[in-house]
């Protein structure tokens, strides 16, 4: 499999900093956002209180419930490895079936149109 590039992309200029108006805490594993490997893009969220966590995006028609991440060592590392194709792509995480996060680990986002943001990546 050709190993893909990812790079961070600004939406028409649109940076929105700070939280996603949710009051579930979480914090970013250091280093961590999306990052590539040779059979994907390995995604990782961290929180020792939630009881699952599944990524939304537009790669999987927003669907809240497809692409549930892991914690396999039960330390609230939780990640998912997509095999995402080339282009940009918009994406949450979903804590708990209900609370939808940005990823903390991005710092690159774009405004969600509900008064929140979404996190972004690109494909090569």
């Amino acid at each position: 499999m050709k190993i893909m590039k990812l790079c961070a992309v600004l939406a028409a200029g649109v940076l929105v900093a700070g939280g996603c108006g949710s009051s579930f805490r979480q914090s970013a594993i250091e280093g961590t956002g999306p990052r590539v490997t040779e059979e994907g893009i390995l995604f990782s969220f961290f929180s020792t209180k939630a009881t699952g966590v599944c990524i939304a995006g537009d790669f999987n028609n927003w669907s809240m419930t497809s692409d549930p991440l892991q914690d396999r060592e039960g330390t609230g590392t939780w990640t998912i490895l997509l095999p995402l194709k080339p282009g940009r792509h918009e994406y949450k995480f979903v804590v708990d079936s209900d609370k939808w996060i940005r990823d903390p680990g991005n710092p690159e986002t774009v405004d969600d149109g509900f008064g929140g943001v979404n996190s972004i990546l690109v494909v090569e």
